[in-house]
């Protein structure tokens, strides 16, 4: 059995000194060719546990209060924009019937569903679109962007917080994912990502990058 390799991505000393405390850790993954494993029964588990919660207790809860935090550090109000678990919860648990869940494809519902389950924010980008490494830096004002739903590029202001390739800004970070990269139905390889912060640890996040690899199918690497 081959032995997964988890690796960190670079952190640029600006990135470092304004959200002091975090890490992305990334491992890679195959997806199956028959498909990710259906997702239902995560998401059942957590629609237990989140259905009848309020939202005082949703934004309680300890993970949830860590990327609260995280959102204010990089300058976006939580409520407003909440932190990825907390918006899934909202959107497709709390107070909603089973299977009101959000559902884009198999692949990102089943990494979704490790989110919730575990509250640990969690990603994933078509390997084979990345160019070079990946790192969470600062943007400096020239950068175009565009994101998942948008109806074009924009040009992202400087000192935003982003994960970037060695060649574009992948996505605004703990916010929203562009679409060069986005995993589709042909997509194989996966690197996927889950943020470690104050209040969510390491190995919280490798347990949960090891779950969503599970689920899509194959050995992780």
């Amino acid at each position: 059995m081959t032995t997964p390799t988890f690796r960190k991505v670079a952190v640029t000393p600006e990135a470092r000194a304004l959200v002091p405390g975090v890490q992305v850790l990334t491992l890679e993954a195959q997806i199956s060719a028959a498909g990710p494993a259906p997702a239902d029964d995560v998401w059942a588990e957590a629609h237990a546990q989140w259905t009848g919660a309020s939202r005082a207790e949703v934004r309680a809860a300890p993970n949830v209060t860590a990327y609260r935090e995280l959102s204010r550090l990089i300058g976006s109000h939580p409520d407003k924009r909440p932190p990825s678990v907390q918006a899934l919860i909202d959107r497709g648990l709390r107070a909603k019937p089973l299977g009101a869940w959000p559902k884009i494809n198999p692949a990102v519902d089943a990494v979704n569903a490790v989110a919730v389950r575990d509250l640990v924010a969690l990603g994933l980008f078509d390997r084979d679109m990345l160019e070079g490494e990946v790192a969470l830096r600062l943007t400096d004002g020239t950068e175009e962007f565009t994101a998942l739903g948008a109806d074009g590029p924009v040009t992202l202001e400087a000192g935003g917080l982003v994960l970037a390739d060695e060649k574009r800004v992948l996505s605004q970070f703990a916010h929203r994912d562009g679409v060069h990269q986005a995993v589709t139905a042909q997509t194989r390889r996966v690197l996927l990502l889950a943020c470690s912060v104050p209040g969510v640890d390491e190995d919280t996040c490798r347990d949960a990058l090891l779950a969503a690899a599970a689920l899509l199918g194959a050995a992780a690497r």
